[in-house]
């Protein structure tokens, strides 16, 4: 399943039926009445809701922070790459998990589009909030993708970027009513 289409397609779904979504707004707090969640503050204005989801990934902890909870999500910072696109080789998803000096594991695959997309899980994790390439990535997984698929070793590489995952103790998403707030 693409993750970008099935969020697409609950994107559109909601519209459909009269959600509404703001882009490009930080949230700087939460309403607080009498114990209860009323809404979010951003920057750019207030919103009130009967129930307000945490859905800020690798921030999560901060937002739940706003309202007074603490909950065990920390942003791991991965690194990943797209290349340049070519005539279509390869259609699952190569996901390679032998650990090496720097990766517990790596995948690629290859986009509708031709370009080669791929990704290492660092070892040891890279915790916080920085996003800024390294040096180090892309060495380290071109040589993997190489020794595993020598027909990549010509294929030019367009960008590189760092983003974020939000992590739980257990690697498993945190889904319920937060103890002791409600809304």
């Amino acid at each position: 399943a693409s993750p970008l289409l099935a969020a697409w397609a609950f994107y559109k779904r909601a519209k459909s039926l009269g959600a509404g979504f703001r882009f490009r707004e930080t949230v700087t707090g939460l309403i607080l009445e009498a114990g209860r969640v009323r809404g979010v503050k951003t920057d750019k204005g207030e919103y009130f809701a009967p129930v307000v989801i945490n859905a800020a990934g690798p921030r999560a902890r901060a937002v739940a922070a706003m309202a007074g909870a603490d909950i065990p999500v920390r942003p791991d910072s991965h690194e990943a790459a797209v290349t340049e696109p070519v005539a279509r080789f390869l259609v699952p998803m190569v996901v390679d998990t032998r650990p090496m000096t720097g990766s517990a594991n790596y995948y690629f695959y290859q986009h509708f589009t031709g370009q080669v997309i791929f990704c290492i899980t660092p070892s040891p994790s890279i915790w916080g909030t920085d996003r800024r390439e390294t040096s180090e990535f892309l060495p380290m997984v071109a040589q993997r993708i190489v020794d595993l698929m020598p027909r990549l070793t010509n294929i030019r590489v367009r960008r590189t970027w760092r983003g974020l995952y939000p992590m739980t103790p257990d690697g498993s998403p945190i889904v319920g009513w937060a103890p002791g707030i409600k809304g």
